[in-house]
Order: C-alpha cells, then structure tokens, then sequence
C-alpha cells in the first residue's frame, strides 16, 4: 500500500480578499516546506489539485507547483488530482507536464478529469456540453505527441499536422494516467 499526502492549498475561507503577493509567496514556501517535510515522514506522493479564481486557494498553477516541489523532493510520486484538460491547450499541457516529469526524472503521475466547476468553464471560455468529447480529445493529443515521435490529429476540437514534442517526457513511453 502507498500513502500520499496532499499539501494544504487552501489559506483561509471562502469569502476571503485576494491575497496579496507578498501572501501568496510565503503561503507557496510553506507548501513546499510541506512537501519536504511529507517526503522526510515516509509518504509516497504528493497530490496537488487544479483549483482556478479563487481568493482561497493561492495556487492556479497545478503544473508550476509540482515543478518546485520535484526540486525540493526526491522519491515521492507527484500527482495533480485532477487536472482538468478540458480547459487546456492539449500540446501545452503535454510539454508542461512533460516538464514535470524531466525535473522529477520520472516520478509524475497524470491525474485527469472531465471538470465539474462551472465556474471554471466560464472562466475559459469551454462549453460545459463539449466536456466529455472535449476531455477525451484532448488526452487523445496528450498521449500521442508523448508516444508518438511526430504526431497528427484532426479532431472536432484541435487539428495538428505534424507536430512534435521535445522533450519527452521522463518516463517512457509515457508517465501513467489516472482518470478521476
């Protein structure tokens, strides 16, 4: 059996001002001061959720926030539960987790899911009805221009011809994925 930890990314309560800068950074150093610690202690992971416009929770970056903390680590697995690919560029998110996984060598696991948060789909502009044909597009183009040296789509959504990805990611042929 493994146990994960999930670092606390919420600083407060629901109806809070927006932190400032200065409050956002030192909550950020914290977390990481978590993670470290979380690693020390004897966990396996890290989950860290996707969380977006809300005074609450300091960090709209699930893909930077692993990047730090698979520097300040060493051996726990680093999974976002979830990121939403739904409201990401496909090949984008591919090369930011890809980044992930070079920085952890090797100790990403891809949690996805659909998304649920309204609020978040009028935040980027995506159609909630397009969800589950958006989301599994858009994993369709993850996975390939990780598996794949160049890569090819026309979809309802994204059209590639061609494209690559470099680097790849750590693990090959790709990192795991967790559907959640």
């Amino acid at each position: 059996m493994k146990i994960a930890y999930m670092p606390d990314t919420h600083f407060g309560v629901y109806d809070q001002p927006t932190p400032t800068s200065e409050e956002a950074a030192d909550a950020t150093e914290h977390l990481l001061k978590e993670c470290e610690l979380a690693e020390r202690v004897g966990f396996d992971g890290l989950w860290f959720p996707e969380r977006h416009a809300r005074a609450e929770t300091f960090f709209s970056s699930t893909e930077a926030l692993m990047a730090a903390a698979a520097v300040r680590t060493s051996r726990v697995d680093l999974v976002p539960t979830v990121i939403q690919p739904t409201f990401h560029h496909p090949v984008h998110l591919a090369e930011q987790l890809a980044a992930v996984d070079l920085l952890s060598r090797g100790r990403l696991i891809f949690g996805a899911g659909v998304g649920y948060h309204e609020d978040y789909f009028r935040l980027f502009g995506v159609p909630s009805s397009a969800k589950g044909r958006r989301f599994e597009e858009v994993m369709e183009v993850i996975r390939g221009v990780w598996e794949e040296e160049r890569f090819s789509f026309k979809g309802e959504f994204f059209e590639f011809d061609d494209v690559y990805l470099t680097p790849k990611p750590f693990q090959r042929p790709r990192p795991p994925i967790w559907i959640g």
